[in-house]
């Protein structure tokens, strides 16, 4: 059973959303508390995509079908996250240059091996996706 199905222990609120308003009360004093907290679980959930990754992709002869949807899926999701992360910091005009810069180049670095990995595992469909949708866009 879930735990958001167990009525006695629905609170509404999530442990990663408690997490991150504490990580905001922690150090108010920081205008990227909650973008360093954002980021732990960002960098988190790469960490585990490539263990699942090794497990199950790299593992694999052939992959099964489903198993490659699965692995893109995420792959667009931590993509995506990062690239969030990447702007909010951009935009964030409080943040230190020189720290900016830093925080930058280490989201850069992990959406540079998520691309990797895309390249490597669904890159090849790219041109006949291309193809496909070249009527749609002329």
């Amino acid at each position: 059973m879930k735990l958001s199905q167990a009525s006695s222990l629905d609170s509404g609120v999530s442990s990663r959303e408690i997490r991150a308003a504490t990580a905001r009360l922690a150090c108010p004093a920081d205008p990227l508390a909650e973008w360093r907290f954002e980021f732990e679980e960002w960098r988190a959930a790469c960490a585990e995509f490539q263990q699942m990754e090794q497990s199950q992709i790299l593992g694999e002869n052939s992959p099964a079908p489903l198993k490659l949807r699965q692995h893109r899926c995420l792959l667009f999701q931590l993509m995506s996250q990062g690239e969030y992360l990447a702007l909010c910091l951009e935009q964030n005009s409080a943040a230190d240059r020189m720290e900016h810069s830093g925080l930058l180049d280490q989201v850069e670095a992990f959406l540079g091996t998520l691309r990797d990995s895309w390249h490597t595992w669904h890159g090849e469909a790219l041109p006949a996706h291309r193809q496909a949708l070249a009527k749609f866009l002329a």
